[in-house]
């Protein structure tokens, strides 16, 4: 896993027009970061940056990769839904229109996406600086071919946050459902969408007393998503688990 820096990397791709320099250098002052020029970066597999591109979208980027942000399978799960009214998270977490979501694991913003298309907002922690910043630089400025994927990205709010300590500052009863999705203890590796973020994502375990802070911040629910061997399905009574044997994906519901 990366470590946070306090002097990120901000450049741009090669041959880079005015509009990307500018923004490279606005990005590293608001994140107090440094901007280098693209021919003075030197590559090396311990160097990571990030980089302004051509449609000036920040992705971060190292010798064999790149982070970026897109919709993953928001679109597809939607129109499933909407066909067979089938979606696990959906069912699981049960979205009203007048609903605040807490989403403690954001990740690239996909269950985040498809959340706020049927709640009032969505309110998404992300604790590993890299993939905040792409997220919260991107999700508004993406060029979706979906009308609903535009209008619901206006409904996030993307917060550079740990959820262990976010919980102890919130107040009991903040949101509606508090939805939490940490990085499976027994992954496979086989998710093409999941696998860039593996390097930069934190890996805490969810605890008993995270799960009753859970509980205690929501006025509705809080659900979990794990894999069906992962540890947390020992540390409380859920009340619904819900899934897919197939992937071995689960969501785990408990009720106020």
């Amino acid at each position: 896993m990366v470590k946070n820096s306090s002097k990120w990397i901000f450049t741009t791709s090669h041959k880079p027009n005015k509009n990307q320099i500018e923004k490279a250098l606005q990005l590293a002052n608001k994140y107090g970061g440094v901007y280098l020029e693209r021919n003075k970066l030197q590559m090396n597999k311990e160097n990571f940056y990030f980089v302004i591109d051509k449609k000036l979208s920040l992705n971060f980027q190292w010798e064999d990769g790149k982070l970026f942000f897109h919709p993953s399978v928001s679109k597809i799960r939607l129109n499933n839904y909407l066909k067979n009214g089938i979606d696990y998270l959906i069912n699981a977490v049960s979205p009203q229109k007048s609903d605040i979501i807490l989403d403690l694991t954001l990740g690239l913003g996909s269950d985040a996406l498809l959340l706020s298309h049927f709640c009032k907002e969505v309110v998404g922690l992300e604790a590993s600086f890299p993939i905040y910043a792409v997220v919260v630089e991107n999700i508004t400025n993406y060029d979706y071919k979906e009308n609903w994927m535009k209008e619901a990205s206006k409904k996030i709010e993307v917060i550079n946050s740990d959820f262990k300590i976010f919980l102890n500052e919130q107040k009991e009863e903040s949101y509606d459902v508090v939805y939490c999705d940490p990085m499976f203890e027994n992954p496979q590796y086989k998710s093409s969408s999941i696998n860039p973020l593996r390097k930069f994502a934190r890996y805490d375990k969810i605890t008993k007393v995270d799960l009753e802070k859970m509980v205690k911040i929501a006025k509705k629910k809080v659900v979990i998503k794990a894999r069906s061997n992962d540890s947390v399905w020992d540390l409380y009574n859920f009340d619904k688990k819900n899934g897919s044997k197939k992937s071995g994906v689960f969501f785990g519901v408990i009720e106020k």
